[in-house]
């Protein structure tokens, strides 16, 4: 069975398009080749090959994720769906590849954490006294 990505094009799509489920992780590294991504002191443990690199325990189980790209860049950048594509290993062998994917069974069925940060709009500045004024403590109330 080949594993096909669905919808737009995935990046890598016709490096990926051949691997099958149950391919090793050894014969996967070999078909991608050397990845186009750097890092820096820690963040190279985030890196194989060039690719970035993702290592999950979910319900005692240990799932790894690699992203095949094209584009050079840095592992401290965020994940893009249109700059990478998951491929998703358990037991270093693949399970499946693309978005899709990594959607519905990933996310949905493993438990898979989403790669993608959500943009979030700039926030307005706080005042910088945000409390109400105390209440008058005039004691000289006439009635």
């Amino acid at each position: 069975m080949f594993l096909a990505a669905c919808g737009d094009k995935e990046v890598g799509a016709d490096i990926l398009e051949p691997i099958e489920a149950g391919v090793t992780k050894d014969s996967l590294l070999k078909v991608m080749g050397k990845g186009p991504l750097t890092g820096f002191y820690a963040d190279t443990l985030r890196i194989v090959n060039g690719f970035r690199y993702d290592k999950y325990l979910v319900n005692g189980q240990y799932f790894e994720v690699l992203y095949y790209r094209e584009q050079p860049g840095n592992v401290a950048e965020a994940v893009e769906q249109y700059v990478e594509t998951p491929i998703v290993l358990k037991d270093d062998k693949v399970l499946g590849w693309g978005w899709k994917f990594y959607v519905e069974e990933g996310i949905e069925r493993i438990h898979l954490p989403t790669p993608l940060k959500e943009k979030v709009a700039p926030q307005k500045p706080i005042p910088a006294n945000p409390l109400p004024a105390p209440a008058s403590t005039d004691t000289n109330i006439k009635s």
